[in-house]
């Protein structure tokens, strides 16, 4: 049983592996699933047994892609990021987002993807995603704001920030001040802290 699990686990990250490949050397709508199975040196059948869509297999290169990201951030909290200021902690987040091209072109196809309507599990799965990222913001918000934040609302607009920060990225719209928007984000915070109720 565990050599199968084993066989399977190998195929499934050959599979991630080649399509990723392509992916960032053809973009995401130029890649088809017969590309990625004659890259991975398997049968269509075979890569339909394990991504029966092309955005199930981009969904999960997204993934594991963002989960890479998430580590690198925690593990700058967790070190140096713990003698930061919230602005820094908050300009490094960012930056380490931003600074991932290919995460972002699959993220918006993967977007583009879901709400074409034909992919309802892929919408389910993105809205797993996003709770999953907010609760993650949420994470690093309590380790540098006051306990009395509200980290649901903040990690939203932060995602969303995110987002939006992240498409002008990809369109070229110009630099981004991505210092100010820090700073923005933690003296408004720290000032709504401290104002009087």
């Amino acid at each position: 049983m565990k050599d199968t699990a084993g066989r399977r686990g190998a195929s499934r990250e050959r599979i991630i592996r080649a399509a990723a490949k392509l992916i960032i050397e053809k973009g995401v709508a130029n890649t088809s699933l017969a590309d990625i199975a004659d890259e991975a040196g398997i049968s269509k059948g075979t890569l339909y047994y394990y991504y029966p869509t092309k955005g199930d297999l981009v969904f999960d290169i997204s993934v594991r892609h963002m989960d890479h990201i998430t580590r690198t951030i925690r593990s700058w909290i967790a070190g140096r990021g713990r003698n930061e200021s919230a602005e820094r902690v908050l300009q490094m987040v960012v930056e380490t987002i931003l600074k991932s091209e290919t995460r972002g072109y699959i993220h918006f196809y993967l977007i583009e993807e879901a709400l074409s309507g034909n992919h309802e599990s892929l919408r389910h799965r993105f809205t797993e995603e996003y709770d999953r990222w907010l609760e993650l913001i949420g994470e690093g918000l309590r380790l540098i704001m006051e306990p009395d934040t509200d980290f649901t609302t903040v990690s939203r607009i932060i995602l969303s920030s995110i987002d939006g920060l992240l498409l002008q990225n990809l369109l070229g719209v110009g630099a981004i001040p991505l210092e100010r928007v820090s700073s923005y984000f933690a003296s408004n915070q720290i000032a709504r802290e401290s104002s009087p109720a």
